[in-house]
């Protein structure tokens, strides 16, 4: 088995509006401390397919961009799995270059196992370096949902390294 590993991309454009949301819930991962000991955090901002190699081993991915699904702006999405492919692209500013990444990584063999992309539905993508309102008051709720899931992730994933390790010491005790 692998080791597993876990890591949170911020996708986004800090001089669009909303479309910031992702790299900004990433600063604010960078400075707080709830983000669970060897979790990577990755600027992905707006490199698309160039975050190939940054990606590169990594087990459990949660994505965080803004979306445009049509339904009020500050609402937090999920997405996950095969749902994800099967997004339409004008869902994200992104969707398409990610899309196309976990596309690319499939065809290699180093796609990530787990996916899930955290999208805040945007009110407005234009040039400008502010949040609006709608997007800033879901930011702390974005952040909470992408430690909820990396959390829940490296609960699994200790769990099973717990099963695997008495495992081995049986299979050990028995052939001793």
């Amino acid at each position: 088995m692998n080791e597993a590993r876990i890591a949170i991309v911020g996708l986004g454009n800090l001089m669009r509006t909303d479309d910031a949301v992702g790299m900004l819930a990433l600063e604010r991962l960078k400075v707080g401390l709830q983000v669970p000991r060897g979790v990577q955090l990755i600027e992905g901002g707006t490199l698309g397919l160039d975050l190939i190699y940054a990606l590169h081993g990594i087990t459990h991915l949660v994505a965080i961009d803004a979306v445009d699904a049509g339904v009020e702006p500050g609402t937090i999405l999920r997405y996950s799995g095969e749902g994800i492919a099967e997004m339409p692209v004008s869902k994200s500013v992104h969707l398409l270059g990610f899309s196309d990444l976990i596309g690319a990584m499939r065809l290699t063999g180093d796609a990530p196992e787990h996916i899930v992309v955290f999208g805040v539905q945007a009110h407005t993508i234009a040039w400008g370096t502010e949040l609006t309102r709608p997007v800033e008051r879901a930011l702390p709720r974005l952040i909470d949902a992408a430690l909820h899931q990396v959390s829940e992730w490296a609960r699994e994933i200790a769990e099973d390294k717990s099963i695997e390790t008495a495992m081995r010491w049986e299979m050990t005790a028995s052939a001793g």
